[in-house]
């Protein structure tokens, strides 16, 4: 018998009840265990009643949550962000509703992983498919992920030729799948479920390719995030002088936390409340610890794939929530402000 509605929850307190006066009638004062088992009875009432109202869903939603119990794996809520752990490299899984885009796939050795990661969360199909720049931490795993899960629309930023090295077996896959290709300027953009997109950069032509990533904005029911690809000093100050609106809730860390990338002005500028290096322990030691002083210095909240492995930020339109892989894997609590 099921006990979901107010109806049947209160069936459950009157049974608890008629239990106790039955014993009252017959036996006079009821025993222990037939007082427990009305009790009982009653606190399930009153917490089926509790859950059929709005801050008892609340409640038993965060507690199922916290408990591993749903963690929307089945089903995306209004925004998901995931920074997948790929090393020093980058894989970005952003879901809304029933859509599904990521941001670069890793290096070509990563490529079963990241596939492995979106079919985890039931990601069977990309409506995205997003490069940054060409480099092979970035587009390395792309076409094991292609062959996969597929995508509707592959898309780049509008300077890139298509003539860089490494990028034929792409081209390949993607002309074999007749997946179009959705070149960006600044300005332009798409959308992803409830999530606006919108290039912002690079603002401006460059030599090098780090410089030449395309940067997006994401704006979603009033959280935003800014993702910059490997985007060094010179194009940071370009962003900033070209007048976009770059303020936002969570950055992207530029070139895995290189100090040739999070100038100070462009922190500022950026002013994030949360920061996501996606990175490794190799010969660069990255993240730098002035990259990571200034955005400490800026109050950002700072998470790191080295040290938490996947980094899961999850907004209902009110609040941000944070998942760590790693935190969850040693049954840690997720914590609000982690110290580095």
């Amino acid at each position: 018998m099921r006990y979901n509605t107010p109806y049947g929850a209160g069936k459950i307190f009157i049974r608890g009840v008629t239990v106790m006066a039955k014993h009252y009638a017959a036996r006079g004062k009821p025993g222990p265990a037939a007082r427990l088992r009305g009790l009982g009875l009653c606190l399930c009432a009153l917490a089926l009643l509790f859950s059929l109202t709005p801050p008892g869903k609340d409640f038993f939603n965060r507690a199922c949550y916290e408990l591993g119990f749903n963690d929307h794996r089945g089903s995306a809520g209004l925004l998901e962000i995931h920074i997948i752990d790929v090393g020093k490299a980058d894989a970005i899984l952003i879901r809304s509703g029933e859509k599904a885009a990521l941001i670069d796939a890793g290096k070509p050795v990563s490529s079963d992983a990241v596939s492995d990661y979106l079919q985890r969360h039931n990601v069977s199909y990309l409506d995205f498919l997003i490069m940054s720049h060409p480099d092979s931490d970035h587009t390395g795993g792309m076409p094991g992920v292609l062959e996969e899960l597929g995508a509707g629309m592959f898309v780049l930023a509008e300077c890139f030729s298509g003539a860089e090295p490494g990028f034929e077996d792409l081209r390949g896959i993607l002309e074999q799948k007749g997946i179009g290709t959705m070149s960006l300027a600044p300005g332009e953009g798409f959308t992803l479920g409830a999530a606006e997109f919108t290039a912002v950069g690079p603002a401006g032509s460059f030599e090098d390719p780090n410089n030449s990533s395309l940067v997006l904005r994401m704006d979603c029911a009033g959280f935003s995030a800014l993702f910059c690809g490997d985007m060094e000093y010179e194009a940071e100050q370009a962003l900033i002088l070209s007048g976009r609106d770059i303020g936002v809730d969570l950055l992207k860390v530029g070139h895995h936390g290189s100090d040739t990338s999070s100038s100070l002005r462009f922190v500022y500028e950026t002013s994030p409340k949360y920061a996501a290096v996606s990175t490794a322990l190799d010969r660069n030691l990255l993240p730098k610890d002035e990259v990571l002083k200034r955005l400490e210095d800026s109050g950002a909240q700072i998470y790191r794939t080295d040290t938490d492995g996947a980094i899961v930020f999850l907004y209902d339109g009110e609040e941000v929530r944070v998942r760590l892989e790693k935190e969850e894997l040693t049954s840690y609590e997720t914590v609000d402000y982690r110290p580095f």
